[in-house]
């Protein structure tokens, strides 16, 4: 199918944990997109199989028809929409005509008319009315409230890109005109690929590999605009990595990046490649070569994803951690980090931290830790940006510093 003039299209991720239907989607663009730019084009929706080589599937919602400047500033507008971006996929959550045209089994809802219904189409999805209001822009961006959300993942529960679009929407509804960012966030194990491929606008690719037995299955990996090439090794075996490693189509790339977790570590790489290793704990025993450099793991995410300068950009980081007991201690190395970061730039951090039992607890700057009244994760992240809509823009204090290879996330 070809689509007429400008297309813009938006990815929809079509998580478990979003548990979404096209309708749904629909009912969402329905309720949160503006009139202003969308009289006269037409509305086409697509499962997005040109990516399925991505970690999350998406749905996609297109806008067509559209003058290259009308679209240009409907693209302007809905970036300026917290609550439908926090239903995107953090990866590409806007596409445009060449990508948007690869897909199949495009359905068509029909045009947008004057009084924002769509008619003519050949399917029906919701409320087929466009009844979005205009973004809460802030009238003075200095004297306004900016906040880089940073959740690492919440295993068994949230992926870092789950978390922030929780995140995302909390803060809409208290904060309405912050200024907002988000950075996926993995300690070198499961979420490094995301976390590299999102910050960096990579390419997320697939190949099969041989299991144990023989059999074939797919290998997920992803390739920086540097040429890296990026595995999460963590769940491959010895034999497994070494295939991901000599792939014949990526013949030609020499740097990568293993993201190898708790995993099983190369211990060497073939001829004429080299190869960044990142491990959760790397034992004393392995030694870098001229092949093979272990790295901290947090760290190296953080570098590669220029994580300091889209910090320095932000009043406020937001962070997600895991307490370990009643006194809420823990030992973490990526909150760690995130926490050292904000010290060195004088950022204020908010942290929400939550227990094995479904208790939560906020955390701002050095402060003691407070318990949340509540078992949700949503109203706990609603409390969190209340505290911190309810705390004056100021410099971030002077933390105490961390003495000790623990931390303790109360009194510092």
């Amino acid at each position: 199918m070809e689509y007429s003039k400008f297309s813009l299209g938006l990815r929809f991720a079509m998580t478990s944990d979003a548990n979404l239907t096209p309708n749904d989607c629909w009912n969402i663009i329905f309720s949160e997109v503006p009139i202003t730019h969308v009289v006269g084009s037409t509305l086409f929706g697509a499962w997005d199989d040109v990516g399925d080589a991505a970690s999350e599937s998406a749905y996609i919602c297109m806008f067509s028809n559209l003058p290259l400047k009308v679209g240009k500033a409907l693209f302007s507008q809905l970036q300026q929409k917290p609550v439908l971006l926090s239903y995107l996929t953090i990866y590409r959550p806007f596409i445009q005509n060449n990508r948007v045209e690869k897909c199949s089994e495009v359905e068509y809802l029909g045009q947008v008319q004057e009084d924002g219904t769509v008619q003519k189409g050949d399917v029906h999805y919701g409320t087929m009315k466009i009844s979005g209001g205009l973004p809460e822009t802030c009238e003075k961006p200095g004297q306004c409230t900016r906040i880089l959300i940073a959740p690492d993942a919440w295993y068994g529960k949230f992926t870092s890109a789950d978390a922030a679009r929780h995140m995302l929407r909390a803060e809409s509804r208290i904060l309405p005109k912050a200024v907002l960012s988000t950075q996926l966030i993995a300690d070198g194990g499961e979420g490094t690929l995301d976390a590299l491929i999102c910050s960096n606008k990579g390419r997320y690719l697939k190949a099969p590999i041989l299991n144990a037995a023989g059999i074939p299955h797919e290998l997920h990996y992803g390739i920086l605009p540097n040429r890296t090439v990026v595995i999460e090794s963590e769940p491959l075996s010895q034999d497994e990595l070494n295939q991901a490693l000599t792939l014949p189509q990526n013949k030609g790339f020499t740097e990568y990046i293993v993201a190898a977790g708790n995993g099983v570590l190369p211990e060497d790489v073939p001829d004429g490649r080299y190869a960044t290793v990142l491990g959760k704990r790397i034992p004393a025993s392995q030694r870098n070569n001229v092949r093979v450099e272990y790295r901290n793991g947090i760290e190296t995410v953080l570098e590669q994803c220029e994580f300091d300068r889209r910090l320095a950009k932000a009043d406020w980081l937001i962070a997600l951690t895991r307490l370990l007991d009643d006194e809420g201690s823990m030992r973490d190395a990526t909150t760690d980090a995130l926490l050292f970061h904000c010290r060195v730039q004088r950022k204020h951090v908010a942290v929400l931290a939550f227990s094995d039992d479904g208790h939560f607890f906020a955390k701002i700057d050095d402060a003691p830790l407070v318990p949340i009244e509540t078992t949700s994760f949503d109203e706990a992240a609603d409390a969190l940006f209340l505290i911190i809509k309810n705390t004056p823009i100021s410099p971030a204090p002077l933390f105490a510093p961390i003495l000790r290879e623990e931390t303790v996330i109360s009194d510092v």
